[in-house]
């Protein structure tokens, strides 16, 4: 019905008349029945309901008649209520300017009583003045500021003057300077009788003038004057690191025990100003002391001969007929070096306590500074200026740099930033030059050939009785152990200096004076073996300190690891990141050391370890056959000859060589002694004839070496018998289930041994 009405919507009477199409005409009468019939029912339902309209329409006559009767009663009303709300108007006016007549009364009563409170407290200002009672001026002089500026600014003010030819700002104030010098006076007095209670009655006073700054400069000025007492040192030659930590703890001590007093009277943050005074005047005393110390030590001088001596030329191992003495003419003699070495450990602990010291200040300032960081103004009033900073620092520093830091509250670019890049760099010089001439010193005093216990050679004839080394035999030299604990103890010294570039020099002087320790060891290694015990245990050591090194190396890189953590904890990432980058650079001579490791037990696998592993199986396989009949299978596997004789001969060589080398470097010798025996091995058993008992047989001979070897070892070889077992498989299974299925053709070339396969065939 609804698309209908659409439909007839549209339709119209000229486009009715001038439509000819016969369809369009048929459709359209269509549309105006359905209307019509449409229609009809409209008109149907209205007569069917014509009683209910009339009364409706009967209804709405008799209570249009009711609104108007109630219309006449209402008019009445509405005039009434339209004058009410006229005179209420009228007066809701009247009362809003009682209101505001009320609130200027109450403001006027107000300032009248203030006034009044403000004439007391001049008059009493004045009479304390006169009393010279400071501490009441003053506190009157803090109450006049809490006063509001419309009380200052009314048309009273002139009746609070008790004397009206003064107004009382000009009171206040004249009051407030005076109040000002005399407490100046009194701090001075105070700090010069030494009196503690005075200055910190005197220290109070100062904020309530007003005079923030003033105060914490003063005394600041008195706390840098007691550092000097407490820095005062009864001998007068004691060494430099001593006075710069005792300065660094003397200022310590001053900011914690007078760190809450100034928070208590000045409020949070204020203590700020006090620590940057301190930190200023540490710089100045520690930048003097360091001066002293290039001086009197002569620094200059002992850098000189550290750069005109020639300590980078390749160490050389002493010649085993003349005796280890150390062969260091560089120009430097031993007490000259001993005065290097003992600047050097200054150097250190002024560094050391250089670090400990900033990071003390950090920790006190920087929650501190954190709190102003909103708050720009009580920022700007407690740190210092750049103007400041200037009156503190001599004209010969030339320092323009120096600023507060928002982030920390410190002062960056102190007088000591710069002579803490000189003593870094000083470092730098002696720690390097101490490193390698201490490397070169340890390295030609090695006592490999003043160890016990190597009398007795190994011998090469293992049918003889094997005479192993007497007991407590020493199995590496002291090169190595004094080689990681110079190495250790500078890394140790760059840590503590805690500068990145420190660090770096140092392990980069490291790696390459172990490096040449690593060379001088595979040098020796690689000698030729011969049956002397001087030549055998110089091979051997060798090989005994490359292992031990790598355990150390191992051990001083992840000890310096924590020890960077925890000493650089404050210090930046990027800072951070360049020292643990620059010890773990260190990481790199581990494989630099099992390499040197590896090249020297294969040097000694070609020299002795082949034709060791040669003769031994050539010796167990005498006689030895494996096509064997039921009969000799049993004989054999009651009394097999080969596993006995192996593993004599193995015996008695693990008899020799075990006592002389460290447990790890043994286990890489037998491992390289299984890789020269399975060589052989497989071209022996590829020349062999077998039958399925025989098969069997050398299947538990292979798994009888395994085993022994093992043991000897310590470990599991079990992947460099994987191909012997693969052809003792082969060879040991039936005929009729042989498998080659995932073996190579060398290992199925083994089947042509097989005679009884051949036989079948």
């Amino acid at each position: 019905m609804d698309d209908d009405l659409d439909e007839l919507a549209w339709l119209k009477l000229d486009d009715v008349s001038q439509t000819v199409d016969v369809s369009e005409i048929e459709h359209m009468y269509q549309t105006l029945e359905l209307e019509e019939a449409r229609i009809e029912v409209e008109i149907s339902d209205c007569v069917d309901h014509r009683a209910s309209v009339d009364m409706r329409l009967a209804q709405l006559s008799a209570l249009h008649k009711r609104v108007e009767a109630t219309h006449l009663l209402v008019k009445p009303m509405q005039q009434t209520i339209d004058a009410t709300a006229g005179n209420a108007g009228v007066i809701s006016g009247h009362v809003r300017e009682l209101d505001q007549e009320r609130v200027k009364l109450e403001h006027a009563l107000n300032t009248v009583r203030e006034t009044v409170e403000l004439k007391e407290r001049l008059s009493e200002l004045l009479t304390a003045m006169e009393a010279r009672d400071v501490d009441r001026a003053a506190t009157l002089v803090h109450e006049y500021g809490t006063t509001s500026s419309d009380t200052l600014d009314s048309p009273f003010i002139p009746f609070a003057a008790p004397d009206s030819s003064q107004p009382p700002r000009d009171i206040i104030s004249a009051a407030t300077k005076e109040l000002v010098e005399r407490v100046t006076f009194m701090f001075d007095a105070a700090v010069e009788s030494n009196n503690t209670r005075e200055i910190s009655r005197c220290f109070r006073l100062f904020p309530q003038l007003g005079e923030t700054q003033r105060g914490l400069d003063a005394y600041s000025e008195f706390l840098c004057a007691a550092i000097t007492d407490k820095t005062r040192l009864g001998q007068v030659h004691v060494s430099y690191a001593l006075r710069v930590t005792r300065l660094f703890e003397a200022i310590a001590s001053v900011v914690d025990s007078h760190f809450a007093l100034v928070e208590q009277y000045y409020g949070k943050g204020y203590v700020l100003r006090v620590i940057q005074r301190l930190q200023m005047e540490g710089a100045r005393r520690a930048c003097l002391v360091l001066d002293f110390f290039e001086e009197e030590r002569q620094v200059k001088r002992r850098l000189a001969q550290i750069q005109q001596a020639d300590v980078a030329r390749p160490w050389v191992p002493p010649r085993p007929s003349v005796k280890a003495k150390a062969d260091l003419d560089d120009g430097i003699s031993d007490v000259d070096f001993k005065d290097i070495a003992s600047i050097l450990a200054e150097v250190v602990l002024i560094g050391r306590q250089v670090a400990a010291f900033d990071r003390f200040l950090e920790s006190r300032a920087q929650p501190e500074a954190l709190l102003l960081l909103d708050d720009p103004e009580t920022q700007r009033r407690v740190f210092l200026s750049s103007e400041a900073i200037g009156k503190l620092v001599p004209l010969s520093t030339g320092q323009n740099t120096m600023h507060v830091d928002e982030q920390t509250g410190l002062v960056a670019h102190t007088q000591l930033t710069s002579r803490i890049e000189w003593l870094t760099c000083t470092y730098v010089a002696f720690e390097t030059f101490c490193v390698k001439r201490s490397m070169a010193k340890a390295m030609s005093l090695d006592d490999t050939d003043a160890l016990s216990g190597w009398d007795g050679a190994v011998s090469s004839d293992l049918e003889a009785r094997a005479q192993g080394p007497p007991a407590g035999t020493v199995q590496t030299s002291s090169c190595v152990g004094d080689v990681f604990f110079v190495a250790k103890t500078s890394l140790e010294h760059a840590v503590a200096v805690q500068q990145a570039e420190a660090v770096e020099a140092v392990a980069q002087c490291v790696l390459e004076a172990v490096g040449e320790f690593v060379r001088v060891m595979e040098q020796r290694a690689a000698e030729r073996w011969a049956d002397g015990a001087s030549v055998q245990r110089r091979i051997l050591v060798s090989l005994n300190n490359l292992d031990l090194a790598n355990v150390y190396l191992q051990k001083m890189v992840d000890e310096l690891r924590v020890r960077l953590d925890s000493e650089w904890a404050r210090a930046s990432d990027a800072v951070k990141s360049r020292g643990r980058n620059a010890i773990d650079s260190l990481s790199a001579l581990s494989s630099k050391l099992l390499q040197a490791q590896q090249h020297s037990i294969d040097q000694l696998s070609s020299m002795l370890l082949k034709p060791w592993m040669r003769s031994i199986l050539q010796h167990s396989y005498r006689d030895i056959k494996y096509v064997l009949s039921d009969e000799e299978f049993n004989d054999v596997q009651s009394d097999n000859l080969f596993q006995q004789r192996f593993e004599l001969r193995v015996r008695k060589l693990g008899h020799q060589l075990r006592p002389r080398l460290l447990p790890t470097t043994y286990a890489l010798v037998v491992e390289s002694m299984c890789v020269c025996l399975v060589y052989d091995w497989e071209r022996a058993i590829r020349q062999s004839k077998f039958n399925m008992l025989g098969g069997m047989m050398f299947e538990k001979d292979v798994r009888f070496v395994q085993l022994c070897l093992e043991r000897e070892a310590n470990g599991v070889l079990r992947a460099r018998f994987a191909r012997l077992v693969q052809m003792a498989r082969v060879v040991a299974e039936p005929v009729d289930a042989v498998s080659v299925a995932g073996v190579d053709k060398d290992v199925r070339a083994m089947l042509a041994n097989r005679v009884d396969m051949a036989q079948q065939n």
